[in-house]
């Protein structure tokens, strides 16, 4: 773990820093909590870089991760078109319009599932590179198409322009000299359902319209929550209001006076949330993921012209989709399956450099 061993050690460094802020925490409980969850995402990276060491064993590894992925879009569909879900759906407590029929998987929220679907495409897609060429491209137009429909179905808007982001970057880098050949795919696809099925692209061509168009509520109320953040942050002298009291003091600002119950109102925005809480502390947070990106963008570009091109892309793109979901989910503290999407990132990191050298070397 040498070539990023000092991630660790500022993943350590936010640890001890936000167990500080507990100090002048409101609420200590809020704290604890969310100081674990600083903890056991650490734990969970360690892990991933400390046992995917190798491409071989992350290889053996995506294995799992594609079944489980396979998993979750049966499951999509079953919700997109039966309407049933499983117990712990939020699809079953949401009271909208549009609620009875949106794909949650094996998660609660519509985002989270988006956004899995998202996060996790860049490692399936390399596995399937590994494929016999006809079903390498069979399951690779079957698996698209399906994750496009289901995030459509969730009228994730972040999720959406995450997944044409990732789906742009995999053709370019995977498909160059057969980009005519997807072109061509792609417009015999568009010109059959335009033929046989023109109300499925009607109707998915609405949901993607309503997704963007009837959200300026939800968008002006995130910009004043942003506001409000930035607020607490200037008005803690950015030392921060304590280790997971960012949303308590939220909900305090929006109703103006102070609560006698932990009441909150998320954030959803990691980066504000980070120096609300911690202040300077939540800086080192940020340092983190600068050097994961610049790291992430170092792997690719050294590697981009030869033959682990797409793995070498992976981080990038795992990166580019956690930002989408930083400020698209309420928080991403607690959210398992990103930070074992990160940890999965930041391994190809470790042993691609860890190949470079050797090579360098030999």
């Amino acid at each position: 773990m040498r070539p990023t061993r000092w991630l660790f050690i500022l993943l350590g460094l936010w640890l001890v820093g936000f167990l500080v802020t507990l100090f002048w925490a409101f609420s200590p409980s809020a704290g604890l909590r969310y100081v674990y969850y600083i903890f056991e995402l650490s734990y969970l990276i360690f892990l991933s870089v400390y046992y995917l060491r190798t491409k071989r064993v992350f290889f053996q590894f995506s294995r799992i991760i594609f079944w489980i992925y396979m998993l979750q879009l049966a499951l999509g569909l079953v919700e997109v078109f039966s309407g049933w879900h499983l117990p712990a759906s939020g699809s079953l407590f949401y009271e909208t319009t549009t609620s009875a029929f949106q794909p949650t998987g094996l998660l609660f929220n519509t985002n989270d599932y988006a956004l899995f679907l998202v996060i996790f495409l860049p490692v399936v897609f390399w596995r399937l590179t590994f494929l016999n060429t006809p079903w390498r491209y069979v399951w690779m137009f079957t698996i698209l198409p399906v994750t496009f429909y289901l995030v459509v179905m969730t009228y994730s808007r972040l999720g959406l322009i995450a997944l044409f982001l990732v789906v742009g970057a995999l053709i370019v880098q995977y498909a160059r000299q057969l980009t005519w050949f997807i072109g061509a795919c792609i417009t015999f696809v568009v010109a059959n359902i335009l033929l046989f099925m023109p109300q499925v692209l009607n109707k998915v061509i609405g949901i993607i319209d309503s997704s963007f168009t009837e959200k300026g509520a939800s968008t002006s109320d995130r910009m004043e929550r942003y506001k409000s953040l930035w607020h607490i942050v200037v008005d803690s002298n950015f030392r921060g209001v304590g280790a997971g009291n960012s949303p308590i003091q939220l909900n305090e600002y929006r109703l103006g006076h102070e609560v006698l119950q932990d009441m909150i109102l998320a954030p959803h925005n990691f980066w504000l949330e980070l120096l609300a809480d911690g202040g300077y502390m939540g800086i080192i947070a940020l340092i983190v993921f600068a050097g994961f990106g610049c790291y992430a963008v170092y792997v690719w570009w050294t590697g981009r012209q030869g033959d682990d091109q797409v793995l070498r892309l992976v981080p990038v793109l795992i990166l580019l989709v956690f930002m989408f979901s930083s400020v698209a989910l309420s928080t991403v503290i607690d959210k398992r399956y990103l930070w074992l999407a990160v940890g999965m990132a930041i391994s190809v990191i470790n042993f691609s450099l860890l190949t470079d050298r050797e090579r360098r070397t030999a």
